[in-house]
């Protein structure tokens, strides 16, 4: 059997070949053939969970297999979504919940419908158009770096009959409409959308969907009135000259808005209705997190300091504070072998979570594990140490190392240190 150190090595050094590896395993296949093919039948959350093999495949995807079984669980936490900060996920100390939440949020489709007019005796509603408001947008947005949002307008024009159009909003296409790309206004967001509404052309939106921004710097679309005098541009005449109109009221309006995932290299920003995407778009990305489980997993079945060490490099970067660590077992473990602390404080007071929390911070710098290459030391640290306490069978030398109770009596900064005296590094 390998070292840890050389099996996590072994996987991470070409992390998309592990996966395209994994992803050509006879079973994972199978699996993630069906969900491909299956996931956009899916418009609810009961749907998923009725769905054996989607479901199981999802909780997978988040780490979330051992509790598959808890389906009444899970439906709150799926129902009730992640978007409110009271929600059931968000108030689980653990945001795998919050993850699997969002990926299927089943109110990710924005759709609004006009009505007919209504009379009554001496009640009377006149015809309305469809309109759809997002949330009030900020002052300002940050649209310099990779900031992204990418949405898809459609527009019902009667029975059978739509047009469409996807909006993209970033540094390219905000560049000649705002002076500031760090302080985007709202007016900029308006223009740079209603110059693409134009440009989709009479195929796609143009005269179709109009957007303004109501008195709360909201942005609205509403459905128009729509005119094509055909080929001849006169009124009346038939085949290519006939006319066709669309009123813009009406129940056969609606105007639909669907949030898609930014482009590669891109991070998802909101102008008003969120970054969730629906179950569909959001596949590939569900996929990958399947693939990236199940090497973890497979990992861990030959040495569980393997799968702690990819564990760690994954979630490292979404670290925020010492707590993040401490409410996440896994990667407790981690920062135990680091610094040679005791799987377990023994106390449970928040004076004692706090003072372990203190150590943490103290030991390890949090910022740094932003950095790929702080974390790619730290895991390779832990290997080391892991191997030590774990694995003398796989490398004999480090049972020179290895106290009678397990301990490591050397670290793996002192064994580092070593190698480079022998080596004159």
């Amino acid at each position: 059997m390998n070292s840890t150190l050389t099996s996590y090595t072994l996987i991470a050094r070409d992390l998309p070949a592990a996966m395209k590896r994994q992803a050509a395993d006879p079973v994972t296949a199978r699996e993630t053939a069906y969900y491909a093919a299956n996931i956009g039948k899916v418009k609810s959350v009961d749907d998923l969970i009725a769905d054996r093999r989607l479901y199981a495949y999802a909780m997978k995807a988040f780490g979330l297999e051992d509790m598959t079984y808890a389906k009444a669980f899970m439906r709150k936490v799926l129902t009730e979504g992640a978007s409110s900060p009271s929600s059931f996920a968000n108030r689980l100390a653990d945001d795998r919940y919050v993850a699997i939440a969002k990926a299927f949020d089943f109110t990710a489709l924005r759709v609004a419908k006009g009505s007919d007019a209504v009379e009554a005796g001496s009640d009377q509603a006149a015809a309305a158009a469809a309109q759809l408001t997002g949330s009030v947008l900020p002052d300002t947005i940050d649209f310099s770096g990779t900031n992204e949002a990418r949405f898809t307008l459609t527009t019902q024009l009667a029975s059978g009959k739509t047009a469409s159009a996807t909006i993209v909003l970033n540094k390219d296409t905000l560049a000649n409409v705002a002076s500031d790309l760090t302080a985007v206004k709202p007016a900029a967001l308006l223009s740079a959308i209603q110059s693409q509404i134009t440009a989709s052309g009479e195929a796609g939106l143009k005269g179709k969907v109009q957007v303004n921004l109501d008195i709360f710097d909201s942005l609205l679309f509403t459905t128009a009135a729509y005119t094509d005098l055909g080929a001849d541009q006169k009124t009346g005449g038939t085949g290519a000259d006939a006319d066709t109109a669309y009123a813009g009221t009406g129940a056969a309006r609606t105007v639909t808005l669907r949030v898609a995932p930014p482009a590669a290299g891109k991070t998802a920003v909101s102008v008003g209705f969120g970054t969730n995407v629906a179950p569909d778009l959001a596949a590939q990305t569900v996929t990958d997190a399947y693939l990236r489980q199940s090497i973890e997993t497979d990992a861990g079945a030959e040495d569980t300091g393997v799968r702690l060490a990819l564990y760690f490099a994954r979630k490292a970067p979404t670290v925020k504070s010492a707590y993040d660590i401490l409410g996440d077992t896994a990667l407790t473990q981690v920062a135990n072998t680091l610094l040679g602390l005791p799987a377990s404080s023994s106390a449970t007071s928040n004076d004692a979570l706090a003072q372990r929390a203190k150590r943490i911070g103290e030991k390890i710098d949090l910022a740094s594990l932003k950095d790929p290459a702080a974390v790619e030391k730290l895991v390779r640290r832990f290997a080391a140490i892991w191997d030590a306490q774990n694995n003398t069978a796989s490398a004999p030398i480090l049972a020179l190392f290895t106290g009678d109770d397990g301990s490591s009596g050397i670290t793996a900064d002192m064994m580092s240190a070593l190698r480079a005296v022998r080596t004159g590094a």
